[in-house]
């Protein structure tokens, strides 16, 4: 089951995986940090970013925290 940030403004928690869908591409990492206007990820490619809740479009993977 996956949680779109673009219909509701969730923001993830720590730990929590989630996916990044852009120019056809899918991303996965893992949370390091979240507020109301950001969300810290690291890729499982080893690269992190921060990306804009409610602007990218991100799906949460509910799964274990990978912490």
């Amino acid at each position: 089951m996956t949680h779109s940030s673009k219909r509701s403004n969730y923001i993830p928690s720590k730990g929590e995986s989630l996916e990044l869908r852009r120019l056809g591409l899918i991303l996965r990492g893992t949370v390091m940090y979240a507020d109301q206007v950001q969300v810290l990820v690291k890729w499982d490619n080893g690269r992190s970013s921060s990306l804009r809740v409610g602007v990218d479009d991100l799906d949460m993977i509910y799964a274990e925290a990978r912490l």
